[in-house]
């Protein structure tokens, strides 16, 4: 009996095992569809060595390769969002010659009306993107390695960024390794000062004598981001309090109404598509959870769009400007 029962142990136990890495799959495989990228991945500051301020320049990666480009390039090709966000705040758009196919919807990219006219391939379709031979590929950290290995092989450099930001300092250092590695240090630090900026002015916003809101991010009625999440960095620079950060809740949650009630938020966040905004925000009043806190009796509910709540770039700054406009309105 004792042998059957630790051999049915370790199958349940094998069991368990299997069932966890299949969810960690799943949501691997869904962070790569939209980031091409996984949050748990290791990251490392990007190092760069240029002797003169020119050419040639040497970058490690956030995997760790070393990347070493003998002349600035004249072609560009970006595989995730991130990275398209990145060349196009500070390359030539004519330079740019592959984008992700996420960069063409409005719903989540900040450059859609900039591209739809441009002659660019999309780097899913790897054999388009051999075919233009671009002097430099960006793609996400946990790209698929035959992605960058066909890549490589076919004489291509490639450079893995981080592109699951947790803060904007690592979105300023992926601006800075962009324009470090295209040539173009001098936009991309024109890019980090706008960025910075924007956030000091959002910052200021806040009343010296305002207590710290409570607010709570809940996304499609069941998701909300927590400790970790960059959502997390944006209510904290505002000098406001995280609700899920504050229950234990890890980058990515999912919560329910009753979670939403019981946790009574000063201020819901939530997103909708573009020409649903009003809408949304009517369905969730009209939510039993949401309707009986202080957000829902005070109609406290911010609805913007998708792409400012899923943006990892610098592009993020929108969420924090229409967040500290909203909690922080000026006096009349």
């Amino acid at each position: 009996w004792l042998t059957w029962a630790m051999g049915h142990c370790r199958r349940q136990f094998q069991v368990l095992v299997l069932s966890i890495s299949m969810w960690k799959l799943i949501v691997g495989i869904s962070l790569f569809l939209f980031w091409g990228c996984d949050p748990a991945g290791d990251r490392l500051e990007h190092s760069r060595i240029s002797t003169d301020g020119g050419f040639p320049r040497s970058a490690r990666d956030a995997l760790g390769d070393e990347l070493r480009l003998q002349q600035a390039p004249e072609t560009l090709a970006s595989q995730s969002l991130v990275s398209d966000h990145y060349l196009f705040a500070v390359a030539l758009p004519e330079s740019i010659v592959v984008t992700s196919s996420v960069a063409h919807d409005s719903s989540y990219s900040y450059i859609a009306d900039q591209i739809k006219n441009m002659d660019v391939a999309i780097a899913s379709d790897l054999e388009a993107v051999l075919r233009r031979r671009p002097d430099l590929t960006l793609v996400a950290q946990t790209a698929l390695a035959e992605y960058v290995e066909i890549t490589r092989s076919a004489g291509l450099p490639v450079f893995r960024m981080q592109t699951v930001n947790e803060n904007f300092d690592q979105i300023a250092d992926g601006l800075e390794t962009t324009g470090f590695l295209t040539g173009k240090d001098e936009q991309a630090r024109d890019e980090i000062h706008r960025l910075g900026t924007a956030i000091d002015a959002a910052k200021k916003r806040k009343p010296a004598v305002q207590a710290d809101l409570r607010i709570l991010a809940f996304y499609n009625f069941a998701h909300t981001y927590g400790k970790g999440s960059l959502f997390d960095h944006i209510v904290t620079e505002l000098g406001a309090i995280n609700i899920a950060a504050e229950q234990g809740i890890g980058p990515y949650g999912t919560i329910s109404s009753e979670h939403v009630a019981a946790w009574n938020p000063d201020w819901i966040i939530t997103a909708g598509s573009i020409g649903s905004l009003q809408d949304m925000k009517t369905r969730m009043l009209a939510d039993v959870g949401v309707s009986v806190t202080t957000a829902g009796r005070k109609k406290q509910v911010l609805v913007v769009e998708n792409r400012l709540i899923l943006s990892m770039s610098q592009h993020a700054v929108n969420l924090l400007e229409a967040l500290s406009q909203a909690i922080y309105p000026e006096e009349i």
